[in-house]
């Protein structure tokens, strides 16, 4: 009978410790394996973002009214150098031209930025080539002598948060005859 309380005790034991191994596994306490996703880098914007030199872009998008062949450049790009930078960005062989103030960011739609007073004018992309709303488009970031980076930038509506456009909604037509009230 001694050996049986044994065995079952042993039992037990290795029981135990299946399943606290099994729930530390299932639960996710084996993370040394796989990294923690926030941890991983990504865009949490409708943009792209970029680094080329001390220039820093994010949120990189351009805004489109669906009809016609250029765009307005929309994002953020900071300039962690301690000298203005000139960024030229060339898009389907078109360059143009923004000047980064040496510790700030500018918008590049020409608003300030909420936390630096210093603008841009807003900056126009003049050929979107065949590109049209939701397409992305190749795009070069260059600075001197920071060297240069490709990107994809998204081609969004002209409407918000990012577009000027304002939505209109036509007014209903009434006759006059509805009753308004008791619900007969």
């Amino acid at each position: 009978m001694t050996r049986r309380i044994v065995t079952s005790k042993r039992r037990s034991a290795g029981v135990m410790l299946a399943a606290v191994t099994a729930g530390a596994t299932l639960t996710g306490c084996g993370q040394l394996i796989n990294p923690y996703t926030t941890e991983l880098q990504y865009d949490a914007a409708d943009g792209v973002s970029a680094r080329v030199g001390d220039l820093q872009a994010a949120d990189l998008l351009i805004v489109n009214d669906g009809e016609g062949s250029e765009g307005k450049l929309s994002g953020l790009v900071y300039n962690a150098g301690s000298s203005d930078s000139q960024l030229t960005i060339t898009v389907n062989g078109a360059d143009t031209q923004v000047t980064i103030p040496a510790n700030s960011s500018v918008r590049l739609d020409g608003k300030a930025d909420g936390n630096d007073d210093k603008k841009v004018s807003p900056v126009t992309i003049s050929s979107l080539g065949d590109a049209k709303v939701g397409d992305q488009i190749s795009a070069t970031l260059k600075t001197s002598p920071g060297g240069s980076t490709q990107v994809a930038i998204p081609v969004l509506l002209d409407q918000y948060p990012y577009g000027d456009a304002k939505v209109e909604h036509p007014e209903a037509e009434t006759s006059g005859n509805e009753s308004h009230g008791s619900g007969h």
